[in-house]
C-alpha cells in the first residue's frame, strides 16, 4: 500500500522560535537606544580589557553614587533663615496651652483665673479646659457616681441646716459655716476619697498684653474692679498644697515635635503653703515652611521664684498658687 504526499512538506511548529524572536525583539531594542549616544563606540578589536581598569571604573562608579548622594541631600536639606520684623498682630488673641498635675489638690480647688495690665480678669476658667482627677499614685481615676436620693452624712457639721453632704465641697462648706476644721474628713470621708490629685489640660485664650494665669487658694471673683479670692482659715489647714508638675506649656501654635522649655518642671512641696511664681517673656515667632504655609507661634525664657507664705498654722502673708 503506499501513499503519495502532495504539496510539500509544511512546518507548523518549531520549538524555540518563540524564545528567538522575544532575543531578537530585545536585540532591536538595544540597537535602538545605542543610536542616542553621541559619543562614538570604539570597535571591540581596539578595546583591550584588564583587572586594572576594571577596578578604576568601580571606583569612578563609587565616587559618582557618593558625590549624586551628597547633592542629593544638599537639595533636600531646609536652610533656616532668620529675619527681625516687627510684629503687626497686635490686635490677636494669644492662645495658651497648659498641661500641669496638682497632685495634692482635689479639682474642686482647682481654679484657673486670668488678670491682664488692662484690668481685664476671667475667674474660674472652664470651655476648653479639662480636668483630670488623679488618685494618690498620679494615675487617671473616675469620680464617685452620685446616687439619686442618696444622703450622705456631714459628720460632725450635721444640723438642721446640713442634713445631706454628698460631695466634698458641701462637707468643707459644713464644716466652714460652723467654723470648724476638716482636714480630717478629707482623708477618710467618702466624699472626699474618690481623688487626691487633678491634672488641667487644655487652652487658655488671653489678649495680647501683658498679665498672669494663675492657679491660687480660694473663689476667685471681681470686687470694685479688682480680682480677688475668698477663703477661710480652714481652707488653709496645715497649708494649700501647691506641689505641680509642669508637663507643657505653649503659647501660640505648638510646632511639630518642639519641647516646651518648661516642660517636666516639678515643685514639690512638703510643708507650709508655697506660692510659686514663673516670669515668662515671650519673643512672637513665625515659622515658614517649604512650601509657604506660616505657624504663627512663640518662643519665651522663663525665671521661678517660690516663697512659704504660711507664717503658721491658719495665718498667711501671701497667697499660695502657682
Amino acid at each position: 500500500c503506499a501513499f503519495v504526499m502532495e504539496g510539500g512538506i509544511r512546518r507548523r511548529h518549531v520549538a524555540g522560535t518563540s524564545s528567538q524572536e522575544k532575543e531578537s525583539a530585545t536585540s532591536k531594542a538595544f540597537d535602538t537606544l545605542k543610536r542616542f549616544d553621541v559619543y562614538q563606540k570604539v570597535a571591540d578589536d581596539y578595546v583591550q580589557k584588564s583587572q586594572s581598569g576594571g577596578i578604576v571604573t568601580m571606583i569612578t562608579a563609587i565616587i559618582l553614587a557618593l558625590l549624586f548622594y551628597v547633592e542629593l541631600c544638599e537639595f533636600c536639606s531646609v536652610d533656616i533663615v532668620h529675619t527681625f520684623e516687627v510684629d503687626t498682630r497686635t490686635n490677636q488673641q494669644l492662645p495658651i496651652s497648659v498641661n500641669i498635675s496638682f497632685p495634692s489638690l482635689r479639682c474642686d480647688e482647682v481654679s484657673v483665673d486670668t488678670v491682664n495690665s488692662i484690668g481685664m480678669s476671667q475667674a474660674s476658667l472652664e470651655g476648653s479646659l479639662v480636668k483630670v482627677p488623679l488618685d494618690v499614685n498620679g494615675r487617671e481615676t473616675s469620680l464617685r457616681r452620685r446616687v439619686e436620693g442618696e444622703c450622705l452624712p456631714c459628720f460632725k457639721a450635721a444640723d438642721d441646716t446640713h442634713k445631706c453632704c454628698n460631695t466634698c465641697t458641701e462637707v468643707k462648706a459644713a464644716y466652714a459655716d460652723l467654723g470648724m476644721n476638716y482636714d480630717r474628713e478629707l482623708h477618710e470621708s467618702p466624699q472626699c476619697s474618690d481623688h487626691k490629685g487633678c491634672r488641667v489640660e487644655g487652652k487658655v485664650v488671653v489678649l495680647k498684653v501683658s498679665g498672669n494665669v494663675h492657679v491660687a487658694l480660694g473663689k476667685a471673683k471681681t470686687s470694685q474692679g479688682k480680682h480677688v479670692h475668698e477663703f477661710s482659715n480652714q481652707d488653709v489647714g496645715e497649708g494649700f498644697n501647691t506641689s505641680h508638675e509642669i508637663h507643657s506649656l505653649f503659647f501660640g501654635d505648638r510646632p511639630a515635635g518642639a519641647r516646651s522649655p518648661l516642660e517636666g518642671s516639678r515643685r514639690i512641696v512638703k510643708h507650709g503653703a508655697y506660692m510659686f511664681h514663673y516670669y515668662i517673656k515671650l519673643v512672637p515667632t513665625v515659622i515658614e515652611d517649604a512650601w509657604g504655609t506660616d505657624l504663627y507661634t512663640y518662643q519665651y525664657t522663663f525665671s521661678d521664684s517660690a516663697r512659704n507664705v504660711q507664717a503658721k498654722s491658719g495665718e498667711l502673708n501671701g497667697l499660695p498658687g502657682v
